[in-house]
């Protein structure tokens, strides 16, 4: 949840400037939806201040529980927050369109220049910028993200499972029901011991407890010793 400060960071900017910030995004942003999270962070949070590193975290967890690419999904809901409808329709036009025409102008390319050393060299040489990009938006969200040693050592029980082929959803809802159940342990306990919980149970245990405090004394008087009285 959000309080309502954070709820309306993003709100109140002009279509203009979504169109500007997205379609620089769609046209420079290489590499994925990885790169382009980084990239994104960078802009939104970093030079922009439109909302908080926690938010963007949210968001960007939010957009994991549903398919499709993270990175357009994060673009057309930035769009959303800050221009209402009309943003979202932007963004996500100015993000993608970019994108398709350059993936098909770099197809046609690789179809005609692909099999040439010099283009082999070209995409090797992108690959550890990518790389570094990545490393930069992990290393990044890692310190807003993990905030102590549980949800460090969770990340990486999480990561290593993936790694030796566990389901990614399974390990998202069970990784997330555990740390919300941990995390709010002590919220839970208490809610647990209040009365307004215990108050209902204790009602419907008082007939049982009279009963079995008669069935005591009848048991200690029939049996000539000296009833202890009720149970207290």
């Amino acid at each position: 949840m959000t309080d309502a400060s954070t709820s309306h960071e993003l709100h109140g900017g002009s279509l203009r400037e979504v169109a500007a910030l997205f379609l620089k995004l769609g046209v420079i942003a290489f590499g994925g939806p990885a790169a382009h999270i980084a990239m994104m962070r960078k802009e939104l949070v970093e030079r922009r201040g439109w909302l908080s590193d926690q938010r963007f975290l949210d968001l960007l967890g939010a957009t994991n529980l549903i398919p499709g690419p993270n990175s357009t999904e994060m673009a057309i809901h930035m769009g959303l927050l800050r221009a209402g409808w009309r943003g979202l329709i932007v963004a996500g036009a100015c993000f993608i369109l970019p994108a398709v025409v350059i993936v098909l102008a770099l197809s046609w390319a690789y179809v005609e220049y692909g099999s040439k050393p010099e283009a082999g060299w070209l995409l090797y040489g992108i690959k550890p910028v990518i790389i570094a990009v990545v490393v930069q938006a992990l290393y990044g969200l890692f310190k807003t993200a993990v905030k102590n040693w549980f949800l460090g050592a969770m990340g990486a029980a999480v990561l290593a499972l993936y790694l030796i082929g566990a389901n990614e959803i399974a390990l998202l809802f069970g990784a997330g029901a555990i740390v919300v159940a941990v995390e709010n342990g002590r919220r839970i306990a208490r809610a647990l011991r209040s009365p307004a919980f215990l108050g209902p149970f204790a009602l419907g245990g008082l007939p049982i407890a009279a009963a079995v405090a008669a069935t005591l004394e009848a048991t200690s008087a029939s049996s000539g010793r000296p009833s202890r009285g009720p149970l207290r």
